[in-house]
């Protein structure tokens, strides 16, 4: 027996060391795992998102917590910029036209059957400044402004244009014989054409929120929730605090989201960076992704 006790020990102290290792290597595989499946499901959404729409924040109430924001693209179409047919007239209020093409997606989608997406033309993303400027969007520039153009005499934007449809408006989306239509409650005056001719049809704002905060450490995604000129980071009130949440996942303990506009000639690009970290074992993953900005 005293042999026998012997050899265990022997033995355990061998065994040990390998079946440690095996199990932090398990660790970190799934802690690999969940990271990169977060940054991929992170990818796809960032990469429909309306030009000009991205914006990264960090919540002045709280240093652990940062908000990834974007509008949410349901399909893109061409619109018809001239006749035959109903055309989008950027010299008057328009309530009704014609795109090139059938609609696959918006007849489909349940936010547009209930008439409330908006349509989004010539989105530039330009703010008018102050301490944060994307919480200061430009009215007719921007599509987190809640305001159309102000009034003034040959001003750029249009008095009165947008370039995302207001809530107000509702919007049908049909396919003709030959081509799809759109028809709104209300006349709308959109601020500038788009070179290519490009109408997005969007849905909702998504929100992905990193809080590292104690008792959190979480990466959450939020949707179906109103556009705010402010950028939301707190979800715990409106409007995020009656948005549809779906956590992508835990043991966050870092994360950084840094957002670098593109120009005439070249793409935007937003840096994501984060640190899973569980039973003494972390891993940091960094993704890189170019934002397609052209209107």
């Amino acid at each position: 027996m005293t042999i026998a006790a012997i050899l265990s020990t022997v033995v355990a102290v061998f065994i040990t060391h390998p079946i440690t290792a095996y199990s932090n290597a398990v660790n970190r595989a799934t802690l690999s795992d969940d990271a990169d499946l977060s940054l991929r499901r992170m990818t796809r959404d960032i990469q429909k998102a309306v030009p000009n729409s991205l914006r990264v924040k960090v919540d002045p109430n709280n240093s652990k917590r940062v908000a990834v924001e974007f509008l949410n693209v349901v399909e893109g179409m061409r619109y018809r910029a001239a006749g035959p047919g109903n055309y989008l007239n950027f010299n008057q209020n328009t309530s009704q036209f014609d795109v090139i093409g059938f609609f696959q997606f918006a007849t489909t989608n349940t936010t547009c059957l209930a008439g409330n997406c908006r349509l989004v033309v010539y989105s530039t993303g330009e703010n008018t400044g102050g301490a944060i400027p994307s919480d200061n969007p430009s009215p007719g520039a921007n599509v987190y402004s809640l305001l159309a153009a102000p009034t003034c005499t040959n001003c750029s934007p249009p008095s009165g244009s947008v370039t995302i449809t207001p809530t107000t408006t509702t919007v049908a989306i049909a396919n003709g014989a030959t081509e799809g239509n759109l028809t709104l409650s209300a006349g709308t005056l959109f601020a500038f054409p788009s070179p290519r001719q490009r109408l997005m049809i969007v849905d909702t704002p998504v929100t992905y929120i990193c809080d590292t905060s104690t008792g959190v450490q979480s990466i959450t995604r939020y949707a179906n929730y109103t556009i705010n000129s402010t950028q939301p980071t707190d979800p715990t009130v409106a409007p995020l605090n009656t948005a549809y949440t779906a956590q992508l996942t835990a043991n966050v303990t870092s994360c950084s989201f840094n957002y670098l506009p593109g120009t005439a000639t070249q793409n935007g690009i937003i840096s994501m960076t984060i640190t899973l970290t569980n039973g003494g074992e972390s891993v940091t993953l960094l993704r890189q992704v170019d934002v397609d900005n052209s209107p």
